[in-house]
């Protein structure tokens, strides 16, 4: 085997490497032995894992120091018959590595040789399945799989009759497959193909493609009538009164161009001289009047823009007003059944929440120290900068909002030092409506600015981010959200 540097730099180099016999200093038979053994542990390994190519190195090499061996070593009891079987196992598993490869052709070889040296191994027709069947023989494939079920159902030894159920699938969807098959070269799909072949045999003496040349005359034998022709675009029906109002039935056409006695069924008929479904309706005037404006109305009833008065279209706007059904609360005024409608307040909810959290202040019990928030940046890049909405459904309200929040924070006041110009930062991210009144919101970042001593630490965490100035927030919060309900 001639060095090949890229199989030198893979991970199994040592044991593809030709230098991985010479430098064993046992006999050459059980070098051999011991190096295929393990080719074959790190194949399988590779199998594993789903790493096709170097299995598929690995299982090519096995094959070839296999085959290098002496008979009596294949299977170190002196007998032909286990080598062969050894080498059918090597090349159906070098098969499947091919399959997953796509090498589709050198697969089914593969999987051919395993068969040859091994007429009764099963894995190996099941693998010549499936080659044939991703290259289309499904003939082919059908054969390999039958093959199989016949071996393994009579096999009654350790395993046997364990894939029959499997390999029976496969035998079910071949059949299927080479029966579609059947059915297009009857119905002609392949009338040109028969039909290259057939002269190509005819012109060569014949002999090897007389299935071909069959099909293509049974094809011939049995291909329907010519259906009859449909209207072009240049004849125009003629048109014969029908029974129902404002349509005709198409009855007649040009020259050979007429439509059947059965058009009415199969849909068709003319509505204002054009062709239509023949369940196409147009509307009366009655009906039209019956039914009145439906166009969509403005989502407030009481705007004046919303015309409610007109939804019936007679013309009498007060009347017509007075006798409909008032709508829904928060519905449009033509939304009486009452079904969901939504409306965007996000831009009303923005300004409103952030001038909310910027009067959020607290004053520390027992002393001139002031905690407040002095900035209120709402968050572009969560809930795509949050949104609101109400809406209503079936009689009720329901109200939808998201938002996200850093709230900078400054501390004013107090005796030390230390308390000048303490700041900070307050993530609220989820302000939403699956928090309940009374809870508070979850906090997702807090900060203090600069360095600060441990006892300030704790004192800030108590009337910062635990309570005093945490707690107005949330109130502040709760109070909004009454504010939003009692607005909309």
């Amino acid at each position: 085997m001639n060095a090949n540097p890229a199989l030198l730099s893979s991970p199994h180099s040592d044991v593809l490497s030709p230098a991985a016999l010479s430098s064993s200093s046992s006999s050459p038979e059980e070098a051999t032995r011991r190096l295929l053994d393990e080719i074959k542990r790190r194949a399988k390994a590779c199998v594993m894992t789903k790493d096709w190519y170097w299995a598929d190195k690995l299982y090519a090499r096995g094959i070839e120091l296999l085959e290098g061996l002496d008979d009596d070593d294949g299977g170190g009891s002196g007998d032909d018959s286990n080598k062969k079987e050894e080498l059918a196992i090597l090349h159906s598993n070098r098969s499947l590595t091919l399959f997953h490869l796509t090498q589709l052709s050198q697969s089914q070889i593969e999987a051919q040789t395993a068969i040859d040296l091994n007429p009764d191994y099963v894995k190996a027709y099941w693998r010549l399945g499936q080659c044939s069947a991703a290259l289309g023989d499904w003939d082919g494939a059908l054969g390999a799989y039958e093959k199989a079920v016949e071996i393994d159902s009579r096999d009654d030894g350790e395993g046997g009759g364990k894939m029959v159920k499997a390999l029976q699938k496969e035998v079910e969807k071949c059949k299927v497959k080479v029966e579609q098959e059947r059915l297009l070269i009857m119905e002609g799909k392949f009338d040109d193909e028969a039909a290259a072949i057939g002269s190509a045999s005819d012109g060569a003496g014949g002999g090897t493609n007389n299935r071909k040349k069959s099909v293509s005359t049974t094809t011939a034998a049995v291909a329907p009538a010519a259906a009859t022709t449909k209207p072009t675009a240049t004849s125009k029906p003629s048109v014969a009164t029908g029974t129902t109002e404002n349509a005709t039935i198409v009855k007649g056409g040009g020259d050979d161009d007429e439509f059947t006695q059965s058009d009415h069924v199969r849909g068709y008929k003319i509505v204002n001289g054009k062709k239509t479904s023949f369940f196409h309706h147009e509307m009366t005037e009655e009906e039209k009047k019956l039914i009145g404006d439906i166009a969509p109305k403005k989502l407030n009833p009481n705007d004046s823009s919303g015309a409610a008065g007109t939804a019936t279209g007679t013309g009498d706007a007060t009347a017509a007003g007075a006798a409909a059904p008032a709508p829904t609360e928060g519905a449009s005024a033509w939304n009486k059944a009452g079904t969901w409608e939504e409306r965007d307040i996000t831009a009303w909810a923005s300004d409103t929440l952030t001038s909310t959290l910027l009067g959020c202040s607290y004053s520390v019990p027992d002393s001139d120290v002031t905690i407040k928030v002095v900035k209120a940046n709402k968050m572009s890049e969560l809930h795509d900068g949050g949104h609101a909405s109400v809406a209503a459904v079936r009689g009720k309200k329901r109200y939808i909002y998201e938002f996200g929040y850093s709230l900078e924070w400054e501390m004013t006041g107090g005796n030390d030092e230390d308390d000048e110009d303490i700041n900070g930062t307050l993530v609220l991210p989820d302000i939403d409506g699956t928090v309940a009144s009374g809870e508070w919101h979850d906090v997702s970042d807090f900060t203090v600015v600069g360095g600060i001593k441990n006892s300030k630490r704790t004192f800030l965490m108590k009337y910062v981010r635990d309570g005093g100035l945490r707690q107005v927030i949330e109130d502040r919060i709760d109070d909004w959200v009454a504010l939003l309900k009692a607005t909309y």
